[in-house]
């Protein structure tokens, strides 16, 4: 419960370091959530959730009725408010009675065939497709996602974790933000076919219902990690750009002291390649301004100049 926990304070940190300041949390949900830390620590305060985000409390909406297997809701509720609170965050970070720290801790081992890059591509993508924790992990009618594009590609596009549109089509960045990053493409004289994008996450991390999405857990990341390092290795690209705050973590550890407006526009290493960090195309969705679009803009002249290509003067001068 405790990692389950973490994951949502995590995502609160995520959305100030990309610039949210204020999200709604209804008064119950503090509330229960406050009485699982102290059912977990012997402690209630408000230190006990960070002020990651400014909290605004606002009537709660109805959820969808459910019950985990073996319990209703309504008895964990009748035998004592942190019965109920732990109910009500089981239901909140499960889907369909399935908890979500059932994630092995022993990562897949990946071994390649001989062959050249195409031939061990396609051994690597059958593996991954068929893996069966990300299978498991799957939401109804839902693809395992694995990355696309050149294995000769100068230029490593890393995303988070697939939304709706990913996992139904099977590809990362399918959808608006794949059409933003298709357009950021082409701005820099490239098409989609001409990098590699990949994702973190091979599978969508579950929700209760088929609406929102959520960060993945250090442990999904952790289990999916030899999959996106195979894929690097098989590319071997000149730069990696993480795209948002989970990527980041995902690449180079967590860091509680991470911010993204301190770190965008820098590069750090993956496993001896470049690697530079920039807002996710979902985040320039929600809040594009001309400013955030030419921070992200300097963020891929950057990468430009880092792999050779030629800069226009019109290319210097986009969204100034």
């Amino acid at each position: 419960m405790r990692s389950q926990l973490e994951s949502v304070i995590n995502e609160l940190k995520r959305l100030k370091q990309e610039g949210v300041e204020g999200i709604y949390i209804s008064d119950s949900t503090i509330s229960d959530l406050k009485s699982v830390v102290a059912a977990s620590d012997g402690v209630a305060s408000d230190e006990s959730i960070p002020a990651a985000v400014a909290i605004k409390p606002v009537e709660p909406e109805p959820i969808r009725k459910s019950k985990p297997k073996g319990e209703s809701l309504e008895d964990l509720v009748k035998s004592g408010p942190i019965e109920a609170a732990k109910a009500k965050a089981q239901l909140a970070l499960n889907q369909y009675g399935k908890p979500l720290t059932t994630i092995p801790t022993e990562v897949p081992v990946v071994q390649l065939p001989d062959g050249d890059k195409q031939v061990q591509w396609d051994a690597l993508r059958e593996q991954v497709i068929n893996d069966p924790v990300c299978l498991e992990h799957l939401n109804p009618g839902a693809q395992v996602v694995f990355g696309v594009g050149s294995l000769d590609a100068d230029i490593f596009f890393c995303g988070e974790a697939p939304g709706g549109d990913e996992e139904k089509q099977g590809e990362p960045f399918f959808g608006k933000a794949g059409d933003l990053l298709a357009k950021i493409i082409t701005a820099m004289g490239l098409s989609r076919e001409q990098v590699y994008i990949g994702n973190i996450m091979n599978w969508r991390p579950e929700m209760p219902t088929s609406v929102g999405n959520r960060p993945p857990t250090s442990e999904e990341m952790a289990y999916c990690l030899p999959y996106l390092r195979a894929q690097i290795e098989l590319v071997q690209p000149k730069v990696i750009v993480a795209l948002g705050m989970t990527a980041v973590t995902g690449l180079l550890g967590p860091d509680p002291k991470r911010r993204m407006g301190a770190i965008r526009g820098q590069f750090f290493e993956f496993d001896e390649t470049p690697l530079l960090v920039t807002y996710h195309p979902s985040y320039l969705l929600r809040y594009a301004t001309m400013k955030t679009k030419r921070l992200v803009w300097e963020d891929m002249l950057l990468v430009m100049d880092k792999v050779g290509l030629a800069i226009s003067e019109k290319q210097r001068g986009f969204f100034q």
